[in-house]
């Protein structure tokens, strides 16, 4: 596996999108997508180096990270691109992670799948299947 992105909960997308870009020179990645089955607004933003920012917003009052926004946001979770997510995932569940988020589609990557598990010692990661 190797990291994909840091996923940030902000309230606005476009507003933090432009402060990351002009604090670390981000530059918008991809268009904003709404994944209805998240219930979130996502983009992504890489900075100098490469790294992948994904900015997340929710789309309403009952997504995920609503409560989150609310409270200013930051950090929500790493994820780790696989070539075999469904051995990568049996192998995190029996090292003690939950599943957070049940796989699914992820419109924001063209239909790869994608789940997200919780390790009381590391937080929230996300698995996303390599592209085929």
């Amino acid at each position: 596996m190797k990291l994909h992105h840091v996923g940030i909960v902000v309230k606005e997308i476009a507003r933090s999108g432009q402060d990351y870009a002009r604090l670390v020179g981000s530059i918008a990645d991809s268009a904003v997508f709404l994944d209805p089955i998240q219930k979130v607004r996502v983009q992504f933003w890489r900075d100098t180096q490469g790294t992948l920012i994904e900015l997340i917003e929710p789309a309403s009052e009952d997504s995920p990270v609503w409560r989150e926004a609310q409270k200013g946001g930051g950090l929500n979770h790493l994820c780790y691109e696989t070539p075999d997510i469904e051995k990568d995932l049996e192998v995190a569940l029996e090292r003690g992670a939950m599943i957070a988020r049940p796989m699914a589609q992820a419109v924001a990557f063209g239909g790869r799948r994608i789940v997200f598990l919780y390790f009381l010692e590391l937080g929230l990661i996300e698995f996303v299947e390599t592209p085929q």
